[in-house]
């Protein structure tokens, strides 16, 4: 019984951390509604929507990203993505796909 609830929860696991850059720019489009709606908008409000939309979008196309890359590739990625959210984007990525898959990739 513990193993199949341990099971289910690593395979829950691999497929949130697929689709968490989509997660972050959905966060990032509700930043940007929910200001509208209340007409509320701001700059601010405006510009930390965007950000995590653009951030979502290259993130979700790194962690798909099947390479495992090399240390210059990597920091790009980390200049691109911005330090701080490559390092969440960069777990994530390792959470989703086990060695053996990205072996089969490189």
């Amino acid at each position: 019984m513990r193993y199949e609830i341990k099971i289910i929860i690593i395979i829950h696991m691999k497929e949130f951390a697929k689709y968490f850059g989509v997660i972050v720019m959905l966060i990032g489009v509700a930043l940007l509604v929910i200001p509208f709606l209340t007409g509320a908008t701001n700059n601010t409000s405006l510009i930390i929507g965007l950000l995590l939309v653009v951030e979502g979008m290259l993130g979700h196309i790194f962690i798909n990203n099947m390479k495992k890359g090399s240390k210059l590739s990597n920091i790009i990625w980390a200049i691109i993505l911005l330090f701080i959210p490559y390092l969440l984007f960069f777990f994530f990525k390792k959470k989703a796909y086990s060695e053996e898959e990205m072996a089969v990739y490189n």
